[in-house]
């Protein structure tokens, strides 16, 4: 099939081209602004030639179950800002924020681990890892790919056995579609053990 969609899109603008040749060499034929108005004409009809060729390619493609959306083909900078709020009930929120300029249509990936030691015990692994790849879209919007690993140290709680229990990580991926300079909460996770929640909101802004 791909095959045919390129037969059928090189036969369009192979048509175009005989009006591009007389463009080129019809410049004698005619003088001043009735020479400007055929040049433009032709240009026009070039171009027109072009978009027929696109359009059926696209047709073809969505007959075939293939719509998807487009994106942008120039380099193209993204600013990616996420932030955390991790809340145990009615505690003072504690907020962490992250934040990278990714190219459209590649990976950007942050790996953020320390040690804690609590006194008397074992050292914790604290980690916040966060990838991301935007892809900015030709209509604005932008689909960003996200992946978020959390694990804090926390306030250590005693369960029933008196034994100190580390408040639980998170682990999220997932798409979302987000509008320039925007920010939006893509998720709230309950904490599984108490009353604890982690919120995330993300904003992705196309530089310019």
């Amino acid at each position: 099939m791909k095959k045919v969609i390129l037969a059928m899109s090189c036969a369009l603008l192979l048509s175009a081209a005989p009006l591009a040749a007389q463009t080129g060499s019809g410049s004698g034929s005619g003088t001043g602004s009735a020479g400007s108005r055929a040049d433009q004409a032709k240009a026009q009809a070039i171009e027109k030639k072009a978009e027929e060729a696109v359009a059926v390619t696209t047709k073809i493609a969505e007959a075939q179950g293939r719509p998807g959306p487009r994106f942008v083909l120039t380099l193209t900078n993204v600013q990616i800002e996420l932030t955390l709020t991790d809340q145990a009930g009615a505690a003072v929120p504690d907020k962490k924020t992250v934040s990278m300029v990714v190219s459209s249509g590649n990976w950007g990936k942050i790996r953020s681990t320390g040690n804690v030691r609590p006194a008397g015990e074992t050292p914790l692994i604290v980690q916040l890892d966060v990838d991301a790849r935007p892809f900015v879209s030709v209509d604005g919007p932008i689909q960003l790919e996200l992946t978020l690993n959390y694990s804090p140290p926390g306030a250590q709680t005693p369960d029933k056995d008196n034994a100190r229990a580390r408040p639980t990580s998170i682990n999220q991926s997932l798409t979302v579609v987000l509008q320039s300079g925007k920010p939006l909460v893509i998720s709230q996770a309950a904490d599984p053990v108490n009353d604890r929640k982690v919120i995330v909101e993300v904003k992705a802004t196309v530089l310019k």
